[in-house]
């Protein structure tokens, strides 16, 4: 969020989200064009609880976004705000697109759950056999590479989901991030491959393993984060 500064009516349990867009004008479209209204939703806001006790609240930090995708202007998003004694949780809604959002008091609060690791299996097979150059060794067969395939889940799944260094973020769900595969993961995926490959295939997959560990390419771990509302006993 641009602004995590919001103010709450104690008496109604209403949220005004405080932003640098509480004084934009409304634009409507119509057949002879654009129309502006004038707009002021702080002025608003300060009117429909004058005589309310109001308090500030500060987001925290946690945010959550049960579709994943925080970017969807539509989206149901959950953040937790506090007013430095008491944390509330806020569900953000907008009806229409062309409304603005609302926040609302629901009761519950956040919880992280613990998170997931799992491998690009799609875009890793499609790598070996298509893009790779394997010289001096031949291109692997497609045994060979479903063995790969098992013996990288299997590494893997080794992983603690905490010590992976989280780099990037999807642009299409907020709930996923990739690690790069680290140096003692690369050593125990080439020595669980030392039963199956022979010494030129072994070499091609060193290769192999070194260009596309980093967090943006085909072998980068894929950290799912799983969050929930719990609801308050």
């Amino acid at each position: 969020m641009v602004n995590n500064k919001f103010i709450r009516c104690r008496k109604c349990d209403a949220v005004h989200h405080v932003t640098a867009f509480d004084k934009a004008p409304i634009y409507i479209l119509s057949a002879r064009g654009p129309s502006e209204t004038a707009a002021n939703d702080w002025n608003d806001f300060m009117g429909r609880h004058a005589g309310h006790r109001l308090d500030s609240l500060e987001a925290t930090g946690q945010v959550f976004f049960p579709g994943g995708v925080s970017g969807d202007p539509m989206a149901i998003g959950y953040i937790e705000a506090t007013d430095g004694k008491e944390t509330v949780l806020l569900r953000r809604v907008r009806a229409r697109i062309h409304e603005p959002l609302r926040y609302e008091i629901v009761p519950g609060r956040l919880v992280h759950r613990a998170s997931t690791l799992d491998i690009q299996e799609s875009s890793l097979r499609k790598e070996m056999k298509l893009h790779f150059s394997w010289a001096p060794a031949q291109p692997l067969s497609d045994e060979k590479i479903d063995l790969f395939v098992k013996f990288y889940r299997q590494v893997v799944s080794t992983l603690d989901a905490r010590a992976i260094c989280r780099r990037d973020f999807t642009v299409t769900d907020d709930t996923i991030s990739y690690g790069p595969l680290d140096g003692p993961a690369r050593k125990a995926l080439l020595e669980t491959c030392q039963c199956c490959f022979a010494a030129d295939e072994l070499a091609a997959l060193r290769r192999f393993i070194d260009s596309h560990a980093e967090a943006d390419d085909v072998l980068a771990v894929v950290v799912q984060h799983a969050m929930a509302i719990e609801q308050r006993l």
